[in-house]
């Protein structure tokens, strides 16, 4: 019995001293994820739960034992006794080999804990990295952005500057080989009326802008013969002064009587340019270059650089060389000789119809 009682409390020391030591084995049933030649346990905190349920069990073990303990020492068959205690010796050695390897599972796993932290810190500190990165990248992306913005705004301008230079030369080019008056216009194809820009002086000055009417004598002819007109003349010269002429009859005939023209009745302060005496324009067919229908040998419209109803040759020239004002050349501009001579080219003229 004496025995027996030693015997069950060397047990109980070596199961107190078991229970206070922890395993590494992954007990059957945990979750394990395998990943390379790691193994992360998503259920650390869940093999701790399991080790103290061990423990409880071995507290368990040692109330069974001690109930053990008191039966035996109440046998008096030391057969039986014997047999028991080596049961039972046995059933304790296997326990304690269980605890063992216990311990042995939980020290393995301990260590891949230690294991899976030491990656996690080193994984945090690669990212960590990576974030300092893609700031220092981002703020590049940024400076670069700025930078692009620059060119651009610079591209711009140089692109503004451009077209402003495009403009000159076209500008440039125009005075320089744009039409010198409006019998050039015609001659380039331009029989439209409208507005042009003209360049009297082969552009040394600022470029004149004319209101050229293109209507023809068919059209005056079709408005005249309808009913009574009469004509107004506006006159501009290059100082800012005006003066008119105005005939209170007014007619164009058709192109069978070569637009042979009718005008009468003189009013007004430029002077009677059109029916005085001396050089009447009343009563004239209309000449062209390639039309002489003038009263004299020569060609009027050539040697005047016009277009009018010429007599022998001209008091008005409306029609002549936009020459600028005063001109040297005789009697080939914009002229109204009794208000300006022959030898001063008018800035502006206009000749208006209306039913009188």
């Amino acid at each position: 019995m004496a025995v027996l009682s030693i015997a069950v409390l060397v047990l109980l020391h070596h199961l107190g001293s078991s229970a206070a030591q922890v395993g590494s084995e992954v007990p059957e049933g945990w979750p394990v994820t395998e990943v390379g030649e790691h193994v992360t346990l998503t259920g650390s905190c869940l093999a701790y739960g399991e080790l103290l349920q061990y423990l409880t069990r071995q507290d368990k073990l040692e109330s069974e034992l001690e109930a053990l303990k008191n039966e035996t020492q109440q046998c008096c068959d030391g057969q039986w006794t014997q047999q028991f205690f080596s049961s039972l010796q046995g059933n304790i050695y296997d326990q304690s080999n269980v605890l063992q390897q216990q311990q042995t599972t939980v020290q393995q796993l301990q260590a891949t804990v230690d294991e899976q932290v030491n990656i996690n810190q080193q994984l945090q500190a690669t990212v960590d990295n990576q974030l300092i990165v893609n700031q220092q990248q981002q703020a590049t992306i940024q400076q670069q952005q700025i930078t692009m913005q620059q060119l651009q705004a610079t591209v711009d301008n140089q692109a503004n500057t451009i077209q402003q230079q495009q403009t000159l030369l076209s500008q440039l080019s125009d005075k320089l080989n744009g039409p010198r008056d409006c019998m050039e216009l015609l001659t380039t194809g331009h029989d439209t009326s409208g507005v042009y820009t003209i360049y009297p002086d082969g552009g040394g000055k600022s470029p004149v802008h004319v209101y050229w009417r293109m209507d023809g004598n068919d059209h005056l002819h079709r408005l005249t013969a309808q009913d009574v007109y009469e004509l107004r003349v506006d006159l501009e010269d290059f100082e800012g002064n005006t003066a008119y002429a105005k005939y209170n009859i007014f007619r164009v005939e058709d192109e069978v009587h070569k637009y042979r023209l009718t005008v009468e009745g003189y009013s007004g302060t430029a002077g009677d340019g059109m029916t005085a005496p001396a050089r009447p324009h009343n009563g004239m067919y209309f000449s062209t270059r390639d039309r002489d229908n003038d009263a004299t040998t020569g060609d009027c419209a050539e040697i005047y650089k016009g277009a009018w109803w010429y007599n022998d040759c001209h008091l008005v020239n409306l029609n002549g060389l936009y020459l600028g004002g005063s001109h040297q050349s005789y009697a080939d501009g914009v002229n109204w000789y009794p208000w300006k001579g022959h030898d001063y080219s008018l800035k502006t003229t206009e000749m208006k119809i209306r039913p009188n």
